[in-house]
């Protein structure tokens, strides 16, 4: 009875295995067939309790438990493990079918002795030597062309794998090539103190544009608000802008707004640059007994670089150079404007904005004064504010004259947000970073993953 137990078992398990396999299906789906004619054949012959001359039924069981469970073995193998391993166990032990047939077609011939006759025709049915060799041979031949046809279709797969890897590679090494030529270019606009390339002369200041009230349109919500403006977003000409508004004023003040409205706009007007955020034009409009001013400037989408690195946007080291470099071409702009340098004199994230495709640019160019202007008017609350981003020599002297190398040195620290995405110096005292920045003369860890041509 245990015997039967197990041949039934192993005859399910089987089943199931055929009904999963690709690789020797018609081979296995014939052996399936056969294996249920003798796992019928078996039960009837527990069923009858069958007795006489055949005494040696137990062993005949027991030889079939055998062959079973080596044939659950064998299919076993076309069902495990990588498309490659199937098919390669599939050419391996196809010849292992025709001992598997054998073997069931013994224990067909002694179970027939216990059988009546009717099951006896159907068991010769099944393992009639001739039908079985024919059809084993057909079987054999289907599988080995549809073996044939995979191992083919694996070549043609593995063949595209390789080109596509090879593709990967070239593209891979073509980035890196662009990375350090991309690299290279900053340290050139940081270092570069020479004149600007042909393609980067400054224009000549045209005529500033007063703009009329009525030709922009203007969102009543502001986006952002600062001690002295507001901005919000609008179009002009049909185009998405960003209209800066001066608060805070009165009619006592009208004349001194005119004036640094003026030369706000005269000093973006010097600039022509992709990385450097477009100037259209000025609005004066009364409002009663008020008198407004407004900016009208490009609009950058994704809004300033700080908040860009502060989310959760991935951003891929290409990227990060990519924008680097866009914040070093606007940078090279500015300082490059006239004979005497100009300078931006409160450089962070928050004063590059960023627009569609990462595109990074300078803006905040109302704070540009000269470096000779800059030099009596730099004050201890400018450094207060900008303490991440003041160099050493302005931490040590607040009377220290701001020149162009304070300015590198605060666009390092910019560089730096770029690379990590995060704030600099986050969670220290104001004491704690003088001590480290001016004694210390302590930088930033760069992240682990920075590739090593950016160090």
């Amino acid at each position: 009875m245990e015997c039967v137990d197990k041949i039934c078992s192993l005859a399910l398990a089987i089943y199931k295995l055929c009904d999963e396999v690709k690789e020797n299906r018609n081979q296995c789906k014939r052996l399936r067939i056969r294996i249920e004619v003798l796992t019928e054949s078996v039960k009837t012959i527990t069923e009858q309790k069958l007795t006489g001359d055949f005494t040696d039924i137990g062993k005949v069981l027991k030889e079939l438990v055998e062959t079973l469970t080596r044939t659950e073995h064998y299919i076993k193998r076309f069902t495990e493990g990588h498309k490659f391993c199937k098919w390669f166990n599939a050419y391996k032990f196809k010849d292992h079918f025709e001992h598997l047939n054998e073997r069931l077609n013994d224990a067909a011939q002694a179970l027939g002795l216990a059988l009546q006759t009717e099951q006896v025709v159907q068991l010769k049915s099944i393992f009639k030597a001739e039908t079985r060799k024919k059809e084993d041979k057909e079987d054999s031949e289907k599988d080995a062309r549809d073996l044939d046809k995979l191992m083919k279709e694996m070549n043609q797969e593995q063949c595209q794998r390789d080109h596509n890897i090879c593709q990967r590679l070239q593209s891979t090494n073509l980035g890196v090539a662009e990375l350090k030529e991309d690299v290279k270019e900053i340290k050139q606009l940081v270092k570069s103190s020479s004149s600007l390339a042909d393609h980067q002369k400054p224009s000549v200041p045209v005529k500033i544009k007063e703009i009329k009230w009525g030709d922009i349109q203007m969102n009543n919500k502001a986006f952002l608000e600062t001690a002295n403006s507001t901005f919000y977003k609008g179009t002009y000409q049909k185009f998405p802008v960003a209209i800066k508004r001066f608060i805070h004023t009165n009619s006592a003040e009208v004349e001194e707004i005119r004036e640094i409205f003026h030369k706000e706009a005269e000093t973006m007007n010097y600039f022509n640059s992709p990385n450097i955020v477009r100037f259209y034009g000025i609005c004066i409009h009364q409002i009663g007994d008020n008198t407004v001013f407004f900016i009208v400037m490009e609009y950058c989408d994704l809004g300033s670089l700080s908040y860009v690195l502060q989310s959760e946007r991935p951003l891929s080291w290409k990227e990060r150079v990519q924008m680097s470099l866009d914040a070093a071409r606007g940078l090279y702009r500015l300082h490059q404007t006239e004979e005497t340098n100009k300078l931006h004199c409160c450089l962070n994230s928050t004063r590059f904005l960023v627009d569609k495709g990462l595109v990074v640019k300078l803006g905040g160019l109302d704070l540009a004064r000269t470096e000779t202007s800059i030099r009596r008017n730099i004050h201890k609350k400018q450094v207060g504010r900008m303490m991440p981003y003041a160099s050493p020599q302005q931490l040590n002297d607040i009377n220290y004259p701001y020149d162009k190398a304070c300015e590198v040195y605060s666009f390092g620290i910019v560089l730096w947000e770029i690379a990590s995405r995060k704030v600099p110096f986050k969670d220290i005292t104001d004491e704690a970073l003088d001590k480290k920045v001016r004694e210390e003369q302590y930088r930033e860890p760069l992240p682990d993953d920075c590739p090593k041509d950016l160090r």
